[in-house]
């Protein structure tokens, strides 16, 4: 590929968020990383087979989500330095997020130490794969030595034990869809109500139910994502959870109270005890059956656990969204700097009244109405949001930008199953 042909990629970029608009713009760090994207495509004209050129601009491209593009530039790196140690960092994040684990840890690896981004991802890779004695081993420099004893216990006993169901269909006992789904399950032998959310990793739980249901906490804290922030967890490992005929055993949870988002999720009801996250979800090892003429929409997973789909709010241009079904009373969560690029904001009311956002700790999130919100072959018109649900910090958090957060209320009357092999939601209309 020509050095021409190198920069005529960048250029021709669609931007017409930018030039029809421009009251409407992205926020700063946005803006900044088309301003690194555009140079970077210019210090590369004529300077085709320049490695450290050409790196900058596919980390440039990476970061705003052009992987096809990124992932050309990546290889001809590696075509002319087969160790280039960012181009392996590159492909290795591509490669993760394509759930190509032996792929991803096989690059990463070779990206050295000295980059944060690629050992993260490594951890993550391993994680996924079940290599938990040599995730424990990366993990301090990675920035989880929190989880160093966990995951060495993990190691040694064994984590996600499945077993119980015969091979037959399992069957949750539902309590409700919306606005989070609620079923029932057995934490070490005791009926309680869980949350299903595919915005956070393992099993949380809360800290009165972990008393009571006999879940010992284990050695070290860790960070978890959840509704939008990190928030610190004890660790601990759950003996067994049954969910139907299913028997999942050694599960790895992280303990903390849920009581103010129990009353946001199931008011004047009986308290949630857990939620159920991405990590267990996959390994149920359920076959769904899928209806003739369902809507199918791609997904990826970033890092550990986040299942990622691609849309547009109100129009604009194409964004990152994590779909996390947990997050209480809407279909989407942005931070206030995305709400404002796609012209929504707060009114005076919702400003004065706040919103569910009380139980997260450190922000307040405003009630929004979302004009417009597209994922794929769905659209849903007026949809209901929390202006920042989602932290900014988490905004770059893989080194790509992500926008937002798609919640359970943007499937509300459709039913929404996986298919893990395909890597795609299939999205149903409900009789």
């Amino acid at each position: 590929m020509s050095a021409a042909l190198f920069a005529a990629v960048v250029l021709l970029a669609p931007c017409t968020r930018e030039a029809g608009a421009d009251w409407l713009k992205p926020d700063p760090s946005y803006q900044e990383a088309l301003l690194t994207l555009r140079l970077a495509a210019r210090d590369t004209a004529g300077r085709g087979d320049d490695v450290s050129r050409l790196d900058s601009l596919g980390v440039a491209l990476l970061r705003l989500g052009r992987q096809a593009d990124a992932e050309g530039i990546f290889r001809r790196v590696l075509a002319l330095s087969p160790r280039d140690p960012t181009a392996a960092a590159g492909l290795g994040k591509l490669a993760l997020f394509r759930d190509r684990l032996a792929e991803a840890e096989s690059l990463l690896a070779g990206a050295g130490r000295e980059d944060p981004g690629a050992l993260a991802d490594l951890m993550s890779a391993r994680l996924r794969g079940g290599e938990y004695a040599a995730a424990a081993k990366l993990a301090p420099d990675a920035g989880e030595e929190g989880r160093v004893a966990l995951l060495e216990r993990l190691a040694a006993d064994g984590a996600w034990l499945v077993g119980g169901d015969d091979g037959g269909e399992t069957k949750l006992l539902w309590k409700r869809a919306f606005p989070v789904p609620l079923v029932r399950v057995k934490l070490n032998g005791q009926p309680v109500l869980m949350a299903l959310d595919t915005g956070t990793r393992d099993l949380l739980v809360d800290q009165s139910f972990a008393r009571r249901c006999g879940v010992p906490p284990a050695s070290g804290q860790s960070l978890v994502f959840w509704n939008g922030l990190r928030v610190a967890v004890r660790n601990a490992v759950v003996q067994r959870l049954d969910l139907g005929d299913l028997r999942v055993e050694q599960v790895p949870a992280g303990i903390l109270s849920l009581r103010k988002w129990s009353n946001d999720v199931n008011p004047l009801e009986e308290p949630v005890a857990g939620v159920i996250g991405l990590n267990l979800l996959r390994r149920l090892g359920l076959v769904p059956g899928f209806a003739r003429g369902a809507a199918r929409v791609p997904f990826e997973i970033w890092g550990e656990s986040e299942l990622m789909v691609y849309g547009t709010l109100a129009g604009g241009r194409r964004m990152a969204l994590l779909l996390a079904t947990g997050l209480p009373g809407a279909g989407l969560g942005a931070p206030a700097e995305v709400m404002e690029e796609i012209g929504v904001k707060p009114g005076s009311v919702s400003r004065l009244v706040k919103g569910a956002g009380a139980y997260s700790r450190s922000r307040s999130w405003y009630e929004v109405t979302v004009p417009s919100v597209s994922v794929g072959p769905l659209v849903r018109d007026r949809v209901r949001g929390w202006s920042g649900a989602l932290d900014a910090s988490e905004l770059w958090r893989h080194g790509v930008r992500r926008d937002a957060m798609l919640a359970g209320e943007f499937f509300r009357g459709r039913r929404v199953t996986f298919d893990w092999q395909r890597r795609e939601l299939v999205v149903e209309e409900a009789e």
